[in-house]
């Protein structure tokens, strides 16, 4: 069943010029750092924590970002609703292995709004698992393997865990081309036109792509 679509909310001029999406545990500081993780709100209640690890129930990485502070950190932010910043709002937008999570209209939305919160010259750059890697990575002897590992799961599920889609060079820059951006290209790890690059990218085995807001 699709997604209803709420009520547009009120735009809000965001506290910094620079819009992380999907943080989930790695927060950079000067960017606006947004997930939509349970975490939050576990942060949120005193000792609830430090209950759910006593517990069992809370992972020793989990723990330990929760006492680094990392999810308090956060701002709420669907990225299947149109965002509440307003028009140009940002010099910059970084999302990391996020794009996958989404169904592939909800992440052409999510560009075209992507584009319309970038100020003129702003770039988004948008690391993704690189599809033409993972194909070439297939093992015909473990068949089951790999599509867990493509799909990250195999059961019908409304898990923001669940990739929905994959990109290669192509198909992502034909989608950002689509939605508006301009001198679309591929870029290297921990190199690009994005602000704080070299300090932001953690995977090196993706795809990184940029473009820019005309």
């Amino acid at each position: 069943m699709p997604r209803p679509i709420l009520p547009r909310r009120r735009r809000r001029a965001p506290s910094s010029p620079r819009l992380h999406i999907g943080a989930f545990d790695v927060v950079h500081d000067g960017w606006l750092n947004t997930d939509v993780t349970p975490h939050m709100a576990i942060a949120r209640v005193p000792g609830l924590a430090r209950m759910l690890r006593r517990a069992g129930r809370l992972s020793g990485e989990r723990w330990a970002a929760h006492r680094a502070g990392t999810f308090r950190a956060l701002h709420y932010l669907d990225l299947t609703q149109p965002l509440p910043y307003p028009d140009g709002a940002f010099e910059a937008v970084f999302g990391s292995h996020v794009l996958e999570h989404l169904t592939p209209g909800e992440a052409e939305s999510l560009l075209r709004e992507l584009r319309r919160v970038l100020r003129p010259g702003g770039i988004v750059r948008i690391s993704v698992p690189d599809l033409d890697r993972v194909i070439a990575a297939y093992d015909p002897s473990a068949p089951d393997d790999f599509l867990y590992g493509m799909w990250q799961g195999r059961e019908r599920t409304t898990s923001r865990h669940r990739h929905w889609w994959l990109y290669n060079e192509r198909s992502l820059g034909d989608r950002l081309t689509a939605a508006g951006f301009t001198d679309v290209r591929r870029e290297s790890f921990r190199s690009g036109r994005c602000p704080d690059v070299e300090r932001i990218d953690s995977r090196p085995e993706s795809l990184f792509m940029e473009g820019v807001r005309p």
